[in-house]
């Protein structure tokens, strides 16, 4: 929980110094490298012109994922934490590399990816739900809730996470069970 709680102070920071920018006419060339480290880091195109920034998408991607809903997920994908995905490649979530990034260590799951640790684990996870395009429809269903300024919640947006799976509404729903049961485990949202 405490990596998760972490990584989201991170984007909730990232987010609000956004936020504050969005209707600055002047730019110092330290915040211009900050937008430009931001916009890299959530594959956002931008051209360097602070007159045209991609706000709604930039919104729409730098933003926290429920800590519950992580919580959820990670223990359904980990068999809380004692899978041997979980414990030799620190990979809670079940993600998968490519063959172009993948590198097989001795030891290590093939076919996965494996972090140093658990912490760069939960970080890889909310930067993957964040940036790939798999997930632009749990993107654009959290960005809704915040125009309706409603809270960004487990119960809310587990739905919303489709291609996750290859189970598919049946994994969703399989986590959303899960959630529920273990609610009391976990922080409020």
């Amino acid at each position: 929980m405490p990596f998760i709680t972490s990584q989201n102070a991170a984007i909730t920071a990232e987010r609000n110094w956004l936020i504050s920018k969005q209707y600055e006419k002047r730019w110092s060339p330290s915040e211009r490298a900050r937008m430009k480290d931001i916009t890299q880091r959530y594959k956002v195109k931008w051209s360097g012109n602070t007159r045209h920034i991609p706000w709604n998408t930039l919104l729409e991607r730098v933003d926290i994922i429920p800590t519950s809903m992580v919580a959820t997920m990670a223990a359904a994908e980990s068999g809380w934490g004692t899978s041997k995905l979980a414990r030799t490649n620190n990979n809670l979530f079940g993600m998968r590399c490519s063959q172009r990034h993948c590198n097989s260590e001795p030891g290590k799951v093939k076919g996965y990816l494996h972090y140093k640790t658990v912490k760069e684990s939960v970080n890889a996870y909310a930067m993957n739900l964040n940036t790939h395009q798999a997930y632009s429809s749990f993107r654009k269903s959290r960005a809704q809730l915040r125009r309706a300024d409603q809270e960004v919640t487990a119960s809310k947006m587990i739905h919303k996470l489709q291609g996750y799976s290859t189970k598919g509404k049946s994994y969703n729903n399989y986590l959303f069970a899960m959630y529920q049961d273990n609610r009391n485990l976990m922080p409020a949202n």
